[in-house]
């Protein structure tokens, strides 16, 4: 969900610190909004102070991105493991099937080019590599191979999948926590738009109580265009 779903055009830091200062004043002055709307009701300090704490309990966005960057380093991780072994493999394949393209090319040669832009096609061809190099193994081995080299294939290409598998569980975790951080966010700011609303009215004439209720607007003039008179 982008920034453009958000109700706002300031910063959520702003309208939480805004909500934080409503919900703190708000339970003194509550009777004079009763007074002007009857729709605003006691219990309405509260529902700010419940969206607020919804908000807090979530998992931090810096936290998810600094937990996907240790991911993303695992993936990298294994994907250097990877291709040192795929290399490798390669050579002692063109080593001991020099000439016959036909079973080197059942080592991947040809397919470096694809699954190097794709995490979940370079699981895949690990996880054929590794069943190809077991059924050459004493070919390989022959031609000098260390037959340790074939036998971590099938670990390295779980490994490989188990990475990507956790990255990409983070990224989507992420879209669902940010979009329903977007929806509480919204939820807080429908809270705080009609107290502010009211209080441009009941205190106009008291700055003080007027500014803990106004929310920051970015404003290019102090006038309100619904007012007869301005300034």
């Amino acid at each position: 969900m982008s920034t453009n779903d958000r109700l706002f055009k300031f910063s959520d830091a702003e309208l939480i610190q805004h909500a934080q200062v409503t919900e703190e004043a708000l339970p003194e002055d509550i009777r004079d909004f009763i007074a002007f709307d009857s729709t605003i009701e006691a219990g309405y300090p509260a529902k700010i102070s419940g969206s607020l704490a919804r908000v807090n309990a979530m998992k931090p966005d810096t936290l998810i991105v600094n937990e996907q960057a240790e991911l993303t380093q695992k993936v990298n991780t294994a994907i250097a493991a990877c291709n040192t072994t795929f290399k490798t493999i390669l050579f002692f394949a063109k080593k001991a099937f020099a000439g016959n393209m036909a079973v080197q090319k059942q080592f991947g040669i040809n397919e470096i080019e694809k699954v190097r832009k794709s995490q979940p096609k370079l699981v895949l061809f690990m996880e054929t590599l590794a069943q190809t190099a077991v059924k050459y193994k004493t070919d390989l081995v022959t031609a000098g191979c260390n037959p340790e080299v074939i036998d971590q294939l099938p670990t390295q290409a779980e490994a490989l999948r188990t990475a990507n598998i956790a990255q990409e569980k983070s990224k989507k975790e992420r879209n669902v926590i940010t979009q329903e951080r977007i929806n509480i966010m919204n939820e807080i700011y429908r809270a705080l738009k009609p107290i502010h609303e009211i209080a441009q009215i009941i205190y106009s004439d008291d700055p003080a109580r007027l500014a803990k209720y106004s929310l920051p607007y970015p404003k290019s003039s102090n006038n309100n265009p619904e007012d007869l008179v301005q300034s």
